[in-house]
Parts: C-alpha cells; sequence; structure tokens
C-alpha cells in the first residue's frame, strides 16, 4: 500500500509531461486549437501532484524534479513551439527560432531557481512557469490572427516575468481550501476544452491580474524603501 502511495503522485506528474508530448505532436500535425487545450490540461495535472505528495505525506526530491522536467516540456517547450508555428515563424527560419528561445530558457532558469531556494517563504520568486505557459496558451488560443510583433512582446514580457524577483502569493498562502483551488482549475480546463476560444478569452483576466500581482509587490517594496531611506 505505501508503495502504491509513493507513485500516485509521480503518476500525475507523468500525465502532465505526457499532456506536453500530445501537444508537441499536435502542433506538428498542424492541430494548433488542440495542442493549446493540452497544455491547459497540464495544469490540472500540475495541480494536483504536488498537493497529492504532501496530503499523502510522500514528497521527495525525485518527485520534485520530475516535476520540473514535465514543466519544462508542457509549459515551457510545447507553448514556445505554438508560439513559434502560429506567428513566430513570419520572422524567418533564424529569427523566428531565436525570438522563441527565451520563453524555455528562462522557463529552466526559473524551474532551477525554485528547486534550490528554501520552500515555506509563502510566495513564489517569478512568475511560475506553469502560469506563463498556460496564459500563453490561453492568449494564442484565443485568437489565432495576433500580429507576429504582438506574440513577441507577450512571449518576452512572460519570460522576463519568470526570471524577474517579483514576489508572488503561492497558492499555500491563499486562504482557498485545497479542494476547492483544484475544482476551480477542472472547471477552467473543462471550459476550455468545450468552448475552445470562447472561454480562453475569459479565463486570461485571472491569470493576467495574478501576474500584475507581483508587479504591484515591487512597486510597494520599492516605496517603502523610499520612504525609509527618506527619512534615515
Amino acid at each position: 500500500m505505501l508503495k502504491i502511495k509513493k507513485i500516485v503522485p509521480s503518476l500525475c506528474t507523468l500525465a502532465n509531461l505526457i499532456f506536453g508530448l500530445i501537444s508537441l505532436v499536435l502542433i506538428y500535425t498542424g492541430q494548433r486549437d488542440w495542442a493549446a487545450v493540452f497544455i491547459v490540461m497540464g495544469m490540472l495535472f500540475d495541480g494536483f501532484d504536488g498537493r497529492l505528495a504532501r496530503l499523502l505525506k510522500v514528497s521527495s526530491e525525485f518527485g520534485k524534479q520530475l516535476d520540473s522536467l514535465s514543466d519544462l516540456v508542457t509549459f515551457g517547450v510545447a507553448p514556445a513551439m505554438l508560439a513559434y508555428t502560429g506567428s513566430l515563424y513570419q520572422l524567418g527560419k533564424f529569427w523566428g527560432i531565436l525570438a522563441m528561445l527565451p520563453f524555455p530558457l528562462m522557463g529552466a532558469l526559473r524551474l532551477a531557481r525554485f528547486n534550490v531556494l528554501t520552500a515555506g517563504q509563502g510566495f513564489f520568486v517569478g512568475v511560475p512557469i506553469t502560469l506563463a505557459g498556460g496564459l500563453l496558451a490561453l492568449f494564442l488560443l484565443c485568437s489565432p490572427d495576433h500580429s507576429v510583433w504582438l506574440v513577441l512582446t507577450v512571449l518576452l514580457l512572460l519570460s522576463w516575468l519568470m526570471i524577474s524577483t517579483f514576489r508572488y502569493p503561492d497558492f499555500k498562502s491563499v486562504g482557498i481550501p485545497k479542494f476547492v483551488a483544484l475544482f476551480m482549475v477542472a472547471v477552467l480546463v473543462g471550459a476550455v476544452i468545450f468552448l475552445r476560444w470562447r472561454a480562453s478569452a475569459f479565463f486570461m483576466v485571472p491569470l493576467v491580474i495574478y501576474m500584475l500581482l507581483g508587479i504591484k509587490n515591487f512597486l510597494v517594496d520599492l516605496w517603502q524603501k523610499h520612504k525609509k531611506s527618506r527619512a534615515s
């Protein structure tokens, strides 16, 4: 029974990785809308694995590393490829690939930093790659006809936010019961699957608000430091 408990969170992590790989295959076959949907579906399982590990008390370094690898594929490589095949290819093969690279590279740096930081801070440093990748996928799903320069701007902005030092509240510090939060993610995934682009525009709003929270926290901290320096 104990062995089964140990592998349950890893199975959720592998499901996240599988959705990322399926998304890459769908991108290759030209089914970009469904590729974006599978990235969003990966968000659900990414939310499950860590919580299950803590709930079952089977957290491990192995699970942490596997989770980072899966996140890089599903929320780093797949959204970047989605952006390239949808818009960035218009810059030409060389410049298009070059423009795509910051997203998975900054995502990898963000994951590496997360793995070495002390847990239990109550906040994330930089936007989590899961949210950045999910937002980019929803943005591309919302309208496949975005200007190449708009897509490039959004991609570079999200890349920068991932490696920024902005503080974002983690979901453990928010007063929402665990399974309520997971239910909300499940509703998001279901709506995106059945309503596609109509739902993606709606669900982008809370993700964008969350992104702005980090910038707000940074500006507040900056203002407080300025006040202290003037007082001294």
